[in-house]
């Protein structure tokens, strides 16, 4: 029988997050090019890939019970990263991919971990393997593109992850509209706490929200490339350091989100970022200790999941 592919597909946190204006015009029109410091955390949901014969593919699609914030999978199934993915690679190959997909979900939707992302990522890398199709990296990252802008940042946490750090990488700045991306050597894992409030913040509103926010003035010289890279470059990492363009946008999407933050920087005496588009809040530790304590105290003072994990 032919082996499977077996593996966690990790959520990651924007440690840093800059955005620029929309592109004026052209097939990329509306986008906002980004500078990011992206970091695969050890957390994830489960995917197994087994290679079929003749016959048609199979998905299985569920929740983890597990999960912090367990969220219905609502959608169509031809809407799903890893339906997409499949057909991507059968679309490329010019021929059927049959394979059987089993994905437990445990990262939340609309919660700024890229939890999709991270699966569709994983999905390339499997069904390449299990059907060797020996398609490079470049050619995975250029398919990736067409499935979302945090995708081919995965290809490489998924290469990272199957070779046991081999290759790849788990941290990288990502410019661009995705495409470019910087790998980042860290000295050691960043120990972090991930609070999950009971609701998501949709990429697009939150979007939406930063461009009314912002002017031509407020926008020049981002994104902030060169701020993210310095930032990448700290060692250890500051518990201020993080900072995310759009904090605020996903407050005024999410009312709820502000008032939380507050409450937990008060209560907990320290800084409190946002990643991605939201709704996930997360706290820089000191160590995998004080994440526990950290992450025990933001769940007795808000009643909500968290999360001691660190950065792969």
């Amino acid at each position: 029988m032919p082996q499977p592919f077996i593996a966690t597909c990790p959520a990651k946190v924007n440690l840093a997050l800059s955005i620029g204006p929309p592109i004026a015009a052209g097939v990329s029109a509306g986008m906002h090019p980004i500078a990011s410091w992206m970091a695969a955390v050890d957390f994830g949901d489960d995917l197994r890939i087994d290679r079929l014969a003749d016959e048609p593919s199979r998905f299985d699609l569920t929740v983890a019970s597990d999960g912090p914030r367990p969220t219905p999978i609502d959608w169509p199934l031809e809407k799903d990263l890893c339906f997409r993915a499949v057909a991507l690679l059968s679309e490329h190959v010019d021929r059927p991919l049959p394979v059987a997909l089993s994905l437990v979900k445990r990262v939340p939707t609309g919660a700024g971990l890229g939890g999709g992302s991270s699966d569709a990522a994983f999905t390339l890398v499997g069904v390449n393997a299990v059907h060797h199709l020996s398609l490079d990296d470049a050619t995975l990252i250029q398919l990736a593109g067409r499935l979302g802008s945090d995708v081919a940042f995965f290809i490489g946490v998924a290469r990272a992850v199957v070779t046991g750090h081999a290759h790849g990488f788990t941290s990288a700045i990502v410019t661009g509209l995705g495409d470019g991306i910087e790998p980042v050597p860290t000295a050691a894992p960043i120990d972090l706490v991930l609070i999950f409030p009971p609701f998501g913040c949709p990429t697009g509103p939150v979007y939406r929200a930063f461009d009314q926010a912002s002017t031509a003035e407020s926008l020049a010289g981002h994104p902030q490339t060169a701020r993210v890279r310095e930032l990448a470059m700290r060692t250890p990492l500051p518990a201020d350091g993080p900072f995310n363009d759009l904090a605020q946008p996903a407050c005024a999407v999410a009312p709820d989100l502000g008032p939380l933050m507050t409450k937990l920087r008060e209560s907990l005496q320290v800084p409190i970022h946002v990643t991605g588009s939201g709704s996930t809040l997360f706290v820089v530790a000191t160590d995998a200790a004080n994440a526990k304590v950290l992450a025990r105290q933001a769940r007795d003072v808000t009643g909500l999941p968290t999360l001691a994990t660190r950065t792969l």
